[in-house]
């Protein structure tokens, strides 16, 4: 009986501190004041997570997967992937383009800011069947082409969530 109240108590307290943690690429906080968010440094970035949206670890050049606070994976019905890397293209326009290119999907004509940088949408066809790209955003910052991807079954599910990650995304002054 002790010996499972300690398990039950281990498991708890290390899902208590999972969102206090750094992995040297994803540093999560609970953001001051609200509950429902947190605020993450990837370490050329910081943001707050969405509402009522969580941090969750990735690897290679998925810095962070944000899903529903009320989802658990594999049954998700929407997520954000944040990915980078080195960009092969000179301008996020044409970052955007090989984005669109690759996911049958159109980068829209006028440009968005992300913290004082241009960047572009790209609009991708749903799948009823599976989440798969929907949504986009490319930028390049410091040579690192940033893609902000959402995810979902259906157009329209992931907008608010997209629109607060960007009026919360501001860059560092680092090149790491």
């Amino acid at each position: 009986m002790i010996r499972a109240c300690f398990a039950i108590h281990f498991v708890l307290f290390t899902l208590c501190f999972a969102y206090a943690q750094n992995d040297g690429r994803l540093d999560v906080k609970p953001a001051p004041g609200d509950p429902t968010r947190f605020v993450c440094d990837i370490g050329f970035a910081t943001f707050t997570t969405p509402k009522s949206w969580n941090p969750n670890r990735s690897g290679k050049q998925t810095y962070a997967i944000l899903t529903p606070a009320d989802e658990a994976y594999p049954k998700i019905s929407k997520m954000i992937s944040i990915d980078a890397g080195k960009s092969v293209e000179p301008t996020a326009k044409a970052f955007a383009e090989g984005f669109a290119k690759k996911s049958k999907g159109k980068v829209l004509e006028k440009s968005i800011d992300i913290d004082g940088e241009t960047a572009y949408r790209v609009q991708c066809p749903p799948n009823p069947n599976k989440v798969q790209p929907i949504d986009c955003i490319a930028v390049i910052k410091d040579g690192r082409g940033v893609l902000l991807i959402a995810g979902a079954k259906k157009t329209g599910e992931t907008d608010d969530a997209m629109n607060e990650l960007v009026k919360t995304w501001k860059w560092k002054n680092t090149t790491k």
